[in-house]
C-alpha cells in the first residue's frame, strides 16, 4: 500500500513525541511536589525528568523527515537489542521508604549528569541519530571528539543512576541487561560505520568507545574495520 512507507517513516518520531508528553506530564506534578515540599531531592527528580524530556523531544525532531540510512543494519540481532536495552528502561524498580537517602541522591545525581551528557550527545549528532545501529552520518564534533558512543554512554549512566538510586538485585540484573545489549548495539554500529566510511577505522584508533583515549591504538587495524573495539 502507498501510505504504509509513509506510516512507517512517522512512528518512530510520534512514539518518541508520546514518550516526551507522558515524562513532561509527570514532571509538572514533579515541579507541583517540588514547590510545596522543597527538598534537594525534589528538585533532583524534576530537573532529571525536564532532562530526560528534552532528549526524547530530540528523539522525535531528529528522526523527522530523516533520509535513509548510508549502511543499513537489518539482522535480527539489533532489533533484539535495541529492543532490550528500550523495555528493561521501564522495568527499573523506583526506590522504597527504605532506601538510605545517602544512595538516594547519589543515584539521581549520576542520573542527571548521564542525561545533562545525553542531550549534548543527541544535539550533537542530530539527523544522523538513529535507534537501529545504521550508518547515517560519521560525527566527530562535541562528545564525539572524546569516546565514539556519547550517547549510548549517556544511556548506561542514567540507567547506573536508577540502579544506584533503588538498589535491588532485580535493578541489578535490568541494569546488566542494558548495558549487554547496548555493547551489541555499538559493535552492530560500528560495522555499519566502517563500511560506510572508511576513515572511521582512523577516528576508532584514537577514540575510545565509551572512555577517552590518551593515545591511539593502532596495532592490528586491518581487514576493512578496527580491529580494536575497546
Amino acid at each position: 500500500m502507498p501510505v504504509r512507507p509513509s506510516l512507517m517513516r512517522w512512528a518512530v518520531p510520534a512514539l518518541f513525541g508520546v514518550a516526551a508528553a507522558s515524562i513532561a506530564a509527570r514532571t509538572a506534578n514533579d515541579l507541583a511536589h517540588a514547590l510545596a515540599h522543597d527538598s534537594v531531592r525534589s528538585w533532583l527528580v524534576v530537573s532529571y525528568g525536564a532532562l530526560r524530556t528534552c532528549v526524547l523531544a530530540a528523539f522525535a525532531v531528529f528522526t523527522v523527515g530523516r533520509a535513509a540510512p548510508v549502511e543499513r543494519t537489518r539482522s535480527p540481532l539489533a532489533f533484539l537489542a535495541c529492543a532490550a536495552a528500550m523495555a528493561t528502561v521501564l522495568v527499573f524498580s523506583a526506590p522504597t521508604v527504605h532506601t538510605p537517602q545517602g544512595l538516594l541522591v547519589a543515584g539521581e545525581v549520576i542520573a542527571l549528569a548521564s542525561c545533562i551528557w545525553m542531550l549534548a550527545s543527541v544535539l550533537t549528532l542530530g539527523r544522523c541519530f538513529g535507534v537501529l545501529p545504521e550508518a547515517r552520518g560519521l560525527v566527530t564534533s562535541g562528545p564525539y571528539r572524546l569516546v565514539r558512543h556519547p550517547l549510548y554512554l549517556g544511556e548506561i549512566g542514567a540507567c547506573a543512576g536508577l540502579a544506584v538510586a533503588a538498589a535491588s538485585s532485580a535493578n541489578a540484573a535490568a541494569f546488566a541487561t542494558v548495558l549487554a545489549a547496548q555493547m551489541v548495539r555499538m559493535r552492530l554500529e560500528e560495522r555499519a560505520l566502517t563500511a560506510a566510511f572508511p576513515e572511521y577505522v582512523d577516528y576508532a584508533a584514537r577514540t575510545g568507545r565509551l572512555l577517552p583515549r590518551f593515545w591511539p591504538r593502532v596495532k592490528g587495524i586491518g581487514h576493512g574495520r578496527p580491529a580494536t573495539l575497546a
